[in-house]
């Protein structure tokens, strides 16, 4: 709004730039006051739909696992002796129980100088290829700029050829090992090497050649697989690193890694047990009470009313949050179709309490995933149709598509908020609007004002001139 310049009436002595702020403020000062409370309301609802649409947002997260069959499904397998060797079991390893006997480690091929090298000594200039198992062969040239021991050994490891080179100290001489980064019987080094001796050198030939022979490198450790036996087979099953993938057959989707082997045969075999992991269910059923509960205080938050401090919750009385209540408290309590004893949440353990949260007896559960898995999975993940069964929709996959459209790009609190942002930043073309209207009515009113402080002026003017032509008669007559 533009500023007014305050001035004395000359006619009315009046100060008529005081008189027209004062008549605008009073004109602008409840206009204002609306549209600030508006804004200030908005901006409270902004905060509060957010909040509740988080809450939901993370209700859904919760929610989410309770709709895949893997959380149902999941198996586990367990070693009687971890030291020997853990394992992990895949959502479609079948279950079972079986012995395994740790046979040997894999090995790194592993290889050392037959001699030790003095720490000053140079080597001849020279080619070294080094190839490990069938792959390809790095050749590392060895020149004035890296003919010594520590020299070619950061020449070795830059080169990427599949093995790293240590030196050890031992006074003023020097060791250096050469070993496989892979392990498993595939995996030996070979190395190859190219050059002529020359005077007052040592000879790279004849100290770093080695094609399976002790040459001038001497075999520390040899190459080597793990080796199993499982249920006492007489055939072993190998793998060229610890670690065992079985992609078929009953331990399809297991992963074992042997750690250690035994003082003897007994001592090298624990049992292997592979079973159902129920704690994945139980504790995805524990996230989705939480979860639960946890929405219930946000919008308990949301929506009541302190009698104490007077203080109306946010969205108090709002449609919206109401629905949404009465939508997933209908839900929850509804059963699945199906012959299975575990058709709803009460079943499972889970009871609705007098403040509306959840309560969860994990002991319930457990005895119902021993019962009847398949039925307990199909309460929260549904099934498809099968014969002349129909399809049934689970409590997880309803809660979840439900979510999905309130919380969704697309879904309805994104457009409610949207909309309040849009009325928001309408209230600036608002207070543009009071602002025009305002400098309009301040223009019209210092006008008016000017034009009567005029025409007061003239009025005075003309009653000092009437009142000095009636005393100038009067003077007349006295004489």
């Amino acid at each position: 709004m533009a500023s007014i310049t305050s001035s004395i009436g000359t006619g009315s002595g009046l100060d008529i730039g005081s008189l027209v702020s004062q008549l605008v403020a009073a004109e602008a000062t409840p206009a204002a006051n609306r549209i600030n409370a508006r804004e200030a309301k908005l901006q409270t609802e902004f905060s509060a739909i957010g909040t509740f649409k988080g809450a939901l947002s993370a209700f859904r997260s919760s929610v989410f696992s309770l709709s895949l069959s893997s959380t149902f499904t999941a198996m586990k397998a367990t070693s009687s002796n971890s030291s020997l060797f853990t394992a992990t079991a895949g959502y479609s390893t079948m279950a079972g129980n079986y012995n395994i006997k740790v046979n040997q480690l894999a090995q790194a091929h592993s290889l050392e100088l037959a001699t030790l090298v003095n720490k000053d000594a140079q080597f001849n200039d020279g080619t070294l290829k080094i190839t490990v198992g069938s792959g390809v062969g790095r050749e590392i040239a060895i020149d004035s700029t890296n003919n010594t021991l520590e020299g070619i050994a950061a020449a070795i490891n830059k080169a990427g050829a599949g093995v790293t080179a240590t030196i050890l100290n031992n006074g003023d001489d020097r060791q250096m090992t050469i070993k496989s980064t892979a392990t498993g019987e595939t995996n030996t080094i070979d190395i190859e090497v190219t050059g002529a001796d020359e005077v007052g050198k040592l000879s790279l030939a004849s100290t770093f050649d080695y094609s399976g022979t002790d040459a001038g490198l001497k075999q520390v450790q040899a190459a080597q697989d793990a080796s199993i036996t499982i249920d006492g087979s007489s055939t072993e099953t190998t793998s060229s690193s610890n670690i065992f993938l079985f992609n078929s057959g009953s331990l399809s989707g297991v992963s074992l890694e042997v750690k250690s082997v035994g003082a003897d045969a007994a001592a090298s075999t624990a049992k292997l047990e592979i079973g159902r992991n129920s704690a994945s269910a139980t504790d995805a059923v524990e996230g989705f009470v939480e979860g639960f509960n946890t929405l219930m205080g946000v919008i308990k938050s949301l929506t009541s009313y302190d009698t104490t401090t007077e203080q109306a919750g946010a969205l108090l009385g709002d449609a919206s949050v109401r629905s949404v209540n009465f939508q997933l408290r209908r839900m929850l309590g509804e059963s699945i179709r199906g012959t299975s004893a575990y058709n709803n949440l009460s079943s499972i353990g889970i009871e609705t309490q007098r403040d509306g949260t959840l309560k969860f007896d994990s002991s319930k559960l457990t005895a119902a995933l021993a019962a009847d898995p398949t039925g307990v999975a199909k309460l929260f993940t549904g099934a498809e149709a099968s014969g002349s069964e129909p399809a049934v929709e689970g409590l997880g996959n309803r809660l979840t598509t439900y979510l999905d459209k309130l919380v969704g790009n697309s879904g309805s609190l994104n457009s409610r908020l949207d909309t309040i942002s849009q009325n928001i930043s309408n209230l600036d073309d608002v207070r543009e609007t009071l602002n025009m209207r305002l400098q309009k009515l301040e223009t019209r009113l210092t006008k008016q004002f000017s034009a009567m402080d005029a025409l007061v002026g003239q009025m005075s003017s003309t009653s000092t001139y009437l009142a000095q032509q009636f005393e100038a008669m009067a003077n007349l007559y006295k004489k």
